[in-house]
């Protein structure tokens, strides 16, 4: 239920985003030739998030049917790695664009440095997943 309350909330920010960016280019020009680049780059990294969403119910789903160490869980976790790789890099692609003020900049280097941590956290537990699924095999092949 949490998961479609936030993708219901993600649809509907992606939604408000039009009147929002042009009342926000009315108010600051210096922005209105960038508005939709960043309309662009706010829709994919919100796309992005849903796929977060998506593969996070995913495994939820997994852990309920008490499949969370089959190989498609692991997928499942590549996945969100690559999804939250993705979303840095579109986060950090909009640095060179921001004319504005330096709070704004530190803004988009505090969600860049939240993506790589948020990356590097998913890789480790990716190979654990991965260690754990090893060690399921090979005590099923024991047992």
């Amino acid at each position: 239920m949490a998961l479609g309350a936030l993708a219901v909330v993600i649809v509907v920010g992606g939604i408000l985003l039009f009147p929002i960016s042009a009342s926000l280019a009315r108010d600051n020009p210096e922005f209105a030739d960038l508005q939709p680049l960043l309309l662009a780059l706010a829709w994919a990294v919100g796309v992005c998030a849903e796929a977060v969403l998506a593969a996070t119910a995913l495994l939820v789903g997994y852990i309920h049917q008490d499949r969370i160490f089959d190989r498609a869980a692991a997928r499942a976790v590549d996945l969100l790695v690559l999804t939250v790789i993705i979303a840095t890099v579109l986060i950090a692609s909009l640095l060179p664009f921001i004319p504005g003020p330096p709070l704004l900049a530190l803004l988009i280097f505090g969600g860049v440095l939240l993506g790589i941590t948020l990356s590097l956290v998913l890789s480790v537990l990716r190979s654990l997943l991965r260690r754990a699924v090893l060690m399921r095999v090979e005590l099923d092949e024991v047992v």
